[in-house]
């Protein structure tokens, strides 16, 4: 679990730009893991290597998610880029014999979240989503929220997500909705909107 090697594996794969972002995802994460008594080593890593498979063409995600045995539903037919994450947690898991559960959940559901959600995986999902570089509507009281809780910070990402893609008349996960539907249930959602 070597960061330096992970570091070389993704520079082969990934653009400046996308490398750029996963070692901000990585620092970002290994705070909120310090920050909320998880493993800051594991969040590090499974924030570096969330993007694996982020730039290949949605052609080639289509394609490779097939070849690793993931079936894909509709919305992810119509717009594959949401299967970055399940895919380059197969790869990782096949390719580099990465074994960890914890990380490979991260990986796989960074873009959509889910529900349950396990605390690596809530940290990468909320790191991708308050990392420096990010500056779009809804981040800022995403990184408030993350201050006072963890879930928190994620119910805060994810309305603000779910308010984007319905602004925007997009499909919406049912991943996230299940992750959106947890915290409005449990009222984590409203204690987000305090901050």
């Amino acid at each position: 679990m070597d960061p330096a090697f992970w570091e070389q594996v993704l520079r082969s794969r990934l653009t400046v730009r996308r490398f750029e972002h996963s070692l901000r995802v990585a620092r970002t994460a290994e705070n909120l893991a310090r920050l909320w008594a998880a493993d800051p080593e594991k969040a590090y890593l499974a924030g570096l290597i969330h993007d694996l498979a982020r730039d290949m063409e949605p052609a080639e995600l289509l394609k490779q998610a097939a070849d690793y045995g993931i079936i894909c539903n509709e919305i992810e037919a119509d717009f594959p880029v949401l299967l970055h994450g399940p895919l380059g947690a197969a790869i990782l898991q096949r390719d580099y014999n990465l074994t960890d559960s914890e990380i490979l959940e991260a990986v796989s559901l960074h873009t959509t979240g889910d529900y349950p959600l396990g605390t690596i995986a809530k940290i990468v999902f909320l790191a991708d989503y308050i990392e420096p570089g990010r500056a779009y509507q809804g981040v800022e009281s995403a990184r408030v929220a993350a201050q006072s809780g963890l879930d928190l910070g994620v119910a805060a990402a994810v309305r603000s997500i779910i308010t984007y893609l319905a602004e925007q008349q997009m499909t919406i996960h049912p991943k996230t909705l299940n992750l959106y539907n947890h915290y409005v249930l449990t009222g984590i959602l409203r204690n987000s909107e305090k901050g």
